[in-house]
């Protein structure tokens, strides 16, 4: 009996011991989030056409979705909240009450919906989303971007187009009239982007996440 405890002992110090070392790696487990959504974001793009060159009716609602087709294309934008918890959102921006595209997830009815949970893919709301897309919450500090400058305001945004092209976007004011998919802000991706995520503040533990032209998507290194 003595040397069964014994064993059972030694066995519990293990799975202990085990248990603690293989704790989730939440700056590892937002990274594969993001990279997945990165790429979700890319599918729905892909499948939904947003050109629409003849107006549904005489409303200028209809002619403005329709002149400004573009600017409906699904994007994934990477923010801060008003608290200052970084997040990001999958959505195709449409016309608003004003009659202009604003350039956020707003109303809900822009945002993708989660095909699994049927959560509004955002984490800038309090009511029916996925906090998954907190960032913060997930144990991330700093975001920086292509140029290692912190995320300390406005929002990157990633915007594919229906044949897999990305725009970047960098940019936070609303529809400024251009009538070209380049818009003022709005770039066509040239080179590898590398987006870098911290979960410390000297941002010593690091991961990156790098987008290519083409959509491909995958982790890297910070350096």
């Amino acid at each position: 009996m003595i040397e069964l405890l014994v064993v059972i002992i030694i066995i519990g110090i293990i799975v202990a011991t085990l248990s603690f070392n293989f704790s989730p790696n939440r700056l590892q487990l937002a990274t594969d989030q993001l990279i997945k959504d990165i790429k979700f974001t890319q599918s729905l793009a892909l499948k939904d056409d947003k050109y629409q060159p003849f107006p549904k009716s005489s409303s200028s609602e209809d002619q403005n979705q329709s002149k400004y087709w573009f600017k409906q294309w699904w994007q994934l934008r990477i923010g801060r909240t008003t608290n200052g918890n970084y997040f990001y959102e999958i959505f195709s921006d449409s016309v608003n009450s004003s009659n202009i595209f604003d350039k956020t997830a707003n109303p809900l009815s822009e945002v993708a919906l989660d095909p699994q949970t049927k959560k509004y893919l955002t984490g800038n709301y309090s009511a029916n989303t996925d906090e998954d897309l907190n960032l913060s919450k997930m144990g991330i500090s700093i975001i920086k971007d292509d140029n290692n400058n912190t995320l300390t305001s406005g929002s990157i945004r990633f915007v594919f187009d229906n044949v897999g092209n990305v725009y970047l976007d960098e940019g936070t004011s609303g529809d400024t009239g251009d009538i070209n998919p380049f818009d003022t802000g709005r770039h066509l991706l040239t080179h590898n982007y590398k987006l870098r995520l911290c979960s410390d503040n000297n941002c010593n533990n690091c991961i990156a996440i790098e987008i290519s032209p083409s959509g491909n998507v995958e982790q890297t290194n910070c350096n």
